[in-house]
């Protein structure tokens, strides 16, 4: 069997599994579909799969999930309910370290900032989440739960809404009516109906990253995510951010989006399962 450290990124929408290690030529990466049906058992089961199929054996396995993650468990997922309680091992997967995935994300970039950085990385995927720095150090909040900014509330002419309902992914496919794939061709045609959701969902985006500058004052933003693919999203969402930000915090902060974007969940699930194994206590910042 080949040695190699898995990582496995867990979204509403898809699970992608990633294999790296001196035993492999190249990464191997699996994605399979997910949705708010899917349970621990199945995803278990493309865990243990993944590692069959592949002639794998972990040296390190690290499980990043969406929602709040509390003693090892999924305490709640929003977009993926029927994971709560999990602890996000099972037999023949074996022990893993469990992390909410844009921790695990923030725990990758971390690794190319200065050790007293103040920093927010910001995934956009079928829903919105954040986690932050501050002087180097993990903000986790007074259970370890702080970073949820797609339940932000904002206030819009159909009442308060949630910024996952405005400007995740999940927001544009309810608002286009189709599937992404249908979206992205919409926007290759250049159908006024779907740009203008993007660019109203990209926009929303934009005043929550606003909202971070003018709230923490980083040094670095870091963005993510599978929306960030629609044209027109990133750049609306950049311009309405520099609007309305400070000035003077815009300026002092590097906003720019994650370069391999699409592994960094993964990535970082297998650099803080790597370092738990280790014994390095840095890691309980993160978990």
């Amino acid at each position: 069997m080949r040695r190699a450290a898995v990582g496995v990124d867990i979204g509403g929408t898809k699970v992608l599994m990633l294999a790296e290690g001196p035993d492999l030529d190249e990464p191997i990466v699996q994605r399979l579909a997910t949705g708010p049906a899917v349970t621990p058992a199945d995803l278990e089961a493309a865990v243990r799969a993944f590692l069959t199929d592949n002639d794998l054996k972990p040296t390190v396995l690290g499980i990043a999930v969406p929602g709040l993650v509390e003693s090892g468990r999924v305490r709640v997922s929003d977009v993926l309910p029927q994971l709560a309680g999990w602890a996000g091992t099972g037999d023949g997967v074996g022990p893993a370290l469990l992390v909410n995935d844009i921790r695990a994300a923030l725990a990758q970039e971390a690794a190319e900032l200065s050790r007293a950085a103040t920093a927010a990385v910001v995934v956009c995927g079928t829903a919105v989440g954040s986690a932050y720095l501050a002087d180097g150090r993990v903000v986790r909040g007074a259970r370890g739960w702080a970073g949820e900014i797609g339940s932000m509330p904002v206030s819009t002419p159909q009442g308060v809404r949630r910024l996952d309902d405005l400007a995740g992914g999940g927001a544009v496919v309810r608002a286009a009516g189709m599937l992404p794939e249908r979206i992205q061709a919409a926007l290759a045609d250049g159908d006024p109906r779907i740009r203008a959701v993007v660019h109203a969902a990209g926009e929303a985006f934009g005043l929550a990253l606003a909202s971070l500058v003018n709230l923490l004052n980083p040094d670095v933003i870091r963005v993510a995510g599978g929306t960030l693919g629609y044209p027109g999203y990133w750049d609306t969402a950049l311009a309405t951010a520099e609007r309305h930000a400070l000035p003077e915090l815009w300026e002092a902060c590097a906003v720019a989006r994650i370069r391999a974007g699409e592994l960094v969940v993964a990535r970082g699930a297998i650099r803080l399962a790597g370092a738990a194994a280790d014994g390095q206590a840095w890691v309980q910042q993160y978990v």
